[in-house]
């Protein structure tokens, strides 16, 4: 049986869907789960029994470390601050 949820148009997700997006095997996603939603990750949604994907994605933003407006300049160095100037 083919799993529709992997398909980019659909807005839910099952747990093989969760997995692949998170990069994990769904064995090791099945084995994380409670300590993923121990941190926050969406629990599947009671009536449709799948991961709304908008949430999980909303999830894995705030886990980012560094912000689109952090990011490193393209010749890979940050400008430097002259702290005694101040």
């Amino acid at each position: 049986m083919a799993d529709h949820s992997l398909t980019a148009e659909a807005a839910c997700g099952s747990s093989k869907w969760a997995a692949q997006f998170l990069g994990l095997s769904p064995g090791a996603f099945s084995d994380r789960r409670r300590t993923l939603e121990a941190k926050g990750f969406p629990q599947p949604d009671p009536l449709l029994k799948l991961y709304i994907k908008a949430d999980v994605m909303a999830w894995l933003e705030t886990r980012r470390r560094i912000r689109d407006g952090d990011k490193m300049p393209e010749d890979g160095e940050r400008p430097r601050l002259n702290l005694g100037a101040l």
